[in-house]
């Protein structure tokens, strides 16, 4: 029994043998002339920084910050600052700085029909420009309802704009970003 069961072994590796396993191996041929034209010269992308990155995915984008209530700090590095309002006994402030020189912030005054909540009128209060980045320090309550103010910043023929309301989620958010209100 023994003898039989490795005369069968050795007749199936030798029919493996002489058959060979090509049924599993697909064979092609590839002259150099195909190696050379198939291959294409790998391109390395020059190294990008995080302001590269930023500028290219949302630079364009973002016309300005509004920072609500800024820091001492905050508003030393902003040397060029139109104040918007008198001081009063209430209210944040808020500083609003753009992000090109040479842009254009207007402070509109929303009013409302208190019965539709629709937008009746809308009024500019005050708008700075200059050649120099110029920034805007407003003094103002902000409303937990309706907005009554909103921002407006054009630069190089793009227009943004943020309504200024209570943002009310308490995690301690202080800056938010005038957009460029594209076309949808």
């Amino acid at each position: 029994m023994k003898k039989l069961l490795m005369l069968s072994a050795a007749t199936l590796c030798a029919g493996l043998l002489l058959t060979g396993c090509t049924a599993f191996i697909n064979k092609t041929e590839v002259t150099t002339e195909e190696k050379v034209t198939t291959l294409k010269p790998v391109q390395t992308p020059e190294p990008v920084g995080q302001t590269e990155v930023f500028d290219a995915l949302a630079g364009e984008s973002i016309l300005g910050v509004v920072i609500l209530n800024p820091t001492q700090a905050e508003l030393d590095l902003v040397q060029n600052v139109d104040q918007v309002y008198p001081a009063q006994e209430y209210g944040e402030y808020m500083l609003v700085v753009p992000r090109l020189p040479g842009s254009t912030i207007t402070l509109q005054e929303i009013s409302y029909d208190m019965n539709t909540g629709e937008i009746t009128d809308i009024q500019d209060v005050h708008t700075t420009s200059g050649p120099e980045p110029v920034s805007m320090l407003v003094q103002q309550d902000i409303p937990e309802g309706f907005p009554t103010l909103r921002v407006v910043i054009e630069a190089d023929g793009r227009t943004g704009t943020y309504d200024l309301s209570y943002y009310g989620k308490g995690d301690g958010r202080r800056d938010f970003y005038v957009m460029w209100d594209r076309e949808p």
